[in-house]
């Protein structure tokens, strides 16, 4: 086997100009079908349709032939000679009929079984393979539950424990969160962290189809989009002494950020250095875009999208009680300056959070902004206020 491979791998550099991280055997006797898979030693796009060389009873048919393979199997360049597969008029590429659909889902099944014995015979050659083409185990995976369950151990993801495979990280949390979008992921993967919440990153490509399918595969886990309030639970809270003492400050945050249909709450949590999060869901986020659609519509739809408004959870400003800004803005006696601050909060725990900005959200912050620099300029506003937050922290 070793000799073979290798003659194999010089032949593949002669036709291909690479060498070849593996070799797959692709014999289809009863179907008249030979020849050899060469796996790519380079990651390429799943979207990028591969061209194969075929044979026709050893006369070179083509080089492009792009219908051969399954479209999951982008990872690979076959080379096979063929007596029993029609080529099209053209003869630039093979006849997309009954025969040449049995023929793929046959050389489909040569592949996964190729895996399969990796996995179970050579895993630091599935590991090497895995680092370059875990995006096509991954596609295939989605529609193979038993591939799904083989490879499990083996398949990178990015969590909020790190890189790990999904059965690694199920070890530590029967309760897995999942988000949709990397942008959320890197906003909340610290603080999850911090406080033993299970976070997957599912914005990746085909990700989030691989987490669906996890509980088929191990019933007992539980897998759900990752919402405001499974966020907010995890997150320590405050001592009621500490809360009812805030609650003129809390009660300007909640009108200032009314407008913006976003609810306040305080919690602790980690790490100190965030003074602030932004936390929403999917409901609460189709609820965001029906507000900004209403804010450009015309009078029709106004009503039309007016008539649609529910009664989802609103998004989440979470103030970080053990963050000193915080505490500091908590104490300010100006009204008026505790609001553009609280609106400051909101303006950069947006940004964080990567959301796209609504007009009311653009003229927020720069409301904000502009509020800030002209009470920093003022001469005699902020000494005063300094002092007293000064003195109400001592």
């Amino acid at each position: 086997p070793a000799a073979r491979r290798a003659a194999l791998a010089g032949h593949c550099a002669e036709l291909y100009g690479f060498t070849p991280l593996d070799s797959i055997d692709l014999d289809l006797p009863v179907a008249g079908v030979r020849g050899v898979a060469y796996v790519l030693p380079d990651p390429t796009s799943p979207a990028h349709r591969a061209g194969h060389r075929v044979h026709l009873k050893g006369m070179l048919l083509t080089q492009r032939a792009d219908n051969l393979l399954p479209d999951w199997a982008f990872f690979v360049r076959a080379v096979i000679d063929t007596d029993t597969l029609r080529p099209t008029a053209s003869r630039e590429n093979l006849y997309d009929d009954e025969t040449l659909c049995a023929v793929r889902e046959a050389l489909g099944a040569r592949i996964r079984g190729w895996l399969a014995e990796l996995a179970a015979s050579d895993p630091e050659r599935l590991a090497a393979f895995l680092r370059v083409h875990h995006l096509g185990v991954k596609s295939m995976a989605r529609h193979d539950c038993e591939l799904l369950g083989l490879m499990l151990p083996w398949l990178p993801f990015e969590t909020s424990a790190g890189s790990m495979s999904l059965q690694e990280f199920a070890a530590a949390h029967t309760d897995i969160h999942f988000t949709r979008t990397v942008e959320e992921f890197r906003q909340i993967a610290p603080i999850a962290a911090a406080h033993g919440l299970g976070v997957i990153n599912a914005g990746y490509t085909y990700d989030a189809d691989l987490l669906a399918l996890l509980p088929s595969v191990r019933p007992e886990l539980k897998v759900t989009e990752l919402d405001a309030g499974a966020v907010t639970e995890r997150l320590d809270p405050v001592p009621t002494a500490a809360e009812l003492a805030l609650a003129p400050f809390l009660a300007t945050a909640r009108t200032r950020l009314e407008a913006q249909s976003c609810d306040v709450v305080l919690r602790a949590f980690q790490p100190v250095t965030v003074p602030a999060l932004y936390l929403d869901d999917r409901q609460a986020r189709q609820e965001r875009d029906r507000g900004a659609a209403m804010e450009s519509a015309d009078s029709l739809w106004t009503g039309i999208l007016g008539a649609l408004r529910g009664s989802a959870p609103r998004a989440r400003l979470v103030l970080n009680h053990n963050n000193p800004l915080i505490r500091r803005i908590s104490g300010l006696r100006d009204e008026a300056l505790t609001g553009t601050a609280v609106e400051s909060l909101y303006g950069q725990a947006l940004l964080m959070s990567q959301r796209p900005l609504r007009p009311a959200d653009s003229a927020l912050l720069n409301r904000a902004f502009l509020g800030l620099l002209e009470w920093a300029t003022h001469p005699t506003a902020h000494p005063t206020d300094a002092r007293d937050g000064e003195e109400d922290q001592k």
